[in-house]
């Protein structure tokens, strides 16, 4: 799961990911970055730190919570 803001950046890292044969989804609704991580259930999580709605350590230990 790629959480980031940047969208070319997202995009890119995207790309290389699938292309390795891996499945990878991109948030682009920050305000819901925790509802989308539970829905998908990621192995990993490439995170933004300066996110626009939630910062990224806040979201890191929502997730943490989870998981």
């Amino acid at each position: 799961m790629i959480i980031e803001d940047d969208q070319p950046m997202a995009d890119a890292m995207q790309k290389h990911i699938e292309a390795w044969g891996n499945q990878c989804q991109c948030v682009t609704d920050f305000r819901n970055v925790i509802s989308a991580f539970a829905s998908y259930d990621p192995h990993l999580v490439l995170m933004d730190i300066m996110m626009p709605q939630m910062d990224g350590i806040e979201a890191m230990v929502k997730i943490r919570e989870r998981s």
